[in-house]
């Protein structure tokens, strides 16, 4: 009997260890299928992944074409590729050459008066893509230029806009004299020398330097100081020395 009782003792033993061991598992299937479920569902994680394949298409591209400047192909890569994420950007990047200088000027003035360059692209879309083309607009041509881009703008964006517009000939011509006297300081090159009281235009005047005078005193030789402070030989005083020959 005692045998009999051990026996099954450490077989119910066994098999509450087995069952303990099986609950286990199954807790922890099921806490790893609730991690995978929450990063499946957390976007940070779907975020990153996505961020790391646009990288890994960059740098594939690049290892590919080889390009001599690598952050001007991945403007250019991203502009043909993603316009729709770059609010107009690519619009300006990817026009005409020609006219690039130009459509950077008006979003420069856009800038200048304190306009998003979201709204200085509105207006490169409807074809105003130069400073002159500006200038024929006026504040009742905001609306059209409005609907054509089928968009809102804000209210203080638009009461810019208005102020800019009832006077744009006078506020292009104030930004074309800013850049311009920009343009002209940015070319003057700095000379920094110790002669120099202004390092771009006035060369400093050297003063004379004032030396000390020795006092009077009798000289040999028949040698006479004159009154500037110059010496010279007294040429009568003075005889030529005699060589004697053994």
């Amino acid at each position: 009997m005692p045998k009999a009782f051990a026996s099954s003792k450490s077989h119910s033993g066994i098999s509450a260890d087995h069952n303990s061991k099986t609950e286990e598992d199954i807790v922890l299937s099921e806490s790893c299928d609730t991690s995978s479920s929450t990063t499946k569902k957390n976007p940070i994680y779907t975020k990153m992944s996505n961020v790391q394949q646009l990288l890994a298409r960059i740098a594939q591209e690049i290892d590919q074409k080889k390009p001599a400047n690598v952050i001007h192909f991945i403007i250019d890569f991203l502009c043909k590729h993603y316009p729709e994420h770059l609010n107009g950007f690519s619009a300006i990047w990817n026009g005409d050459p020609d006219l690039k200088n130009e459509r950077i000027q008006v979003v420069e003035f856009f800038k200048y008066q304190k306009i998003p360059v979201e709204i200085a692209t509105h207006f490169i879309n409807a074809g105003f893509d130069t400073i002159d083309t500006l200038c024929t607009l006026s504040t009742n041509s905001l609306d059209d230029v409005e609907k054509f881009n089928s968009t809102k703008w804000l209210p203080g964006h638009k009461v810019r806009l208005q102020q800019t517009f009832n006077d744009v000939t006078n506020r292009v011509k104030d930004f074309k004299e800013k850049k311009e006297a920009s343009s002209k300081s940015s070319n003057v090159r700095y000379i920094n020398t110790p002669n120099m009281h202004n390092p771009i235009l006035l060369p400093k005047v050297s003063t004379p330097i004032l030396m000390p005078t020795l006092p009077h005193t009798s000289l040999p030789l028949g040698i006479c100081a004159r009154p500037n402070k110059y010496l010279s030989l007294n040429k009568t005083n003075v005889t030529a020395p005699y060589i004697f020959k053994r």
